[in-house]
């Protein structure tokens, strides 16, 4: 992790059907579409953005990974 970048998690708002950073900063922050961050991908992170199309969904390169809304994702935001 490198001295500017925070680690945290994605979970789904299914309340207001949005996804939010948890643990990363003090309070929960909203996730934008076209919002960049990195995702962990086994033992590493990857550079992702994620989007809404039919259902959320990060981009990986050119690969589409569907988000599910009942698990939490680790990620690193900087």
């Amino acid at each position: 992790m490198t001295p500017k970048s925070r680690d945290g998690r994605i979970l789904y708002n299914t309340r207001f059907e949005y996804w939010e950073i948890w643990d990363a900063y003090p309070r929960p922050a909203v996730v934008q579409c076209g919002e960049s961050f990195e995702m962990k991908v086994g033992d590493d992170f990857l550079p992702c953005r994620i989007e809404l199309d039919s259902e959320w969904v990060v981009y990986f390169h050119n690969t589409r990974f569907h988000l599910h809304p009942s698990v939490s994702y680790w990620i690193r935001v900087r």
